[in-house]
């Protein structure tokens, strides 16, 4: 990711350079550099994708187990339903 943040630096400098000299030479570079940088970041995400396809970059790690038991029913919100006000729960903080 460090190359692309340098592409991207280096085509906002050909930007600013290509707007205040009004240099037809700095335009090429900024679209250059911006077909390059689309290049790299799509190479960065294929690699990415292709990682988690292979079950390398998952969210959840291998060795905690998920506890089957725990269902949405088992939280209360923190807004209470009257309207009033806030629930219980928001007044002791």
């Amino acid at each position: 990711m460090r190359i692309v943040g340098l592409v991207a630096l280096a085509g906002l400098i050909a930007l600013l350079v290509a707007l205040f000299t009004d240099s037809t030479y700095a335009a090429i570079a900024v679209v250059i550099l911006a077909v390059g940088g689309i290049v790299l970041l799509l190479r960065d995400w294929r690699a990415d994708h292709r990682q988690a396809r292979d079950g390398a970059a998952t969210g959840v790690p291998h060795d905690e187990p998920i506890d089957p038991a725990m269902s949405p029913e088992m939280f209360s919100p923190d807004i209470s339903s009257d309207g009033r006000g806030p629930s219980s729960d928001a007044r002791a903080d």
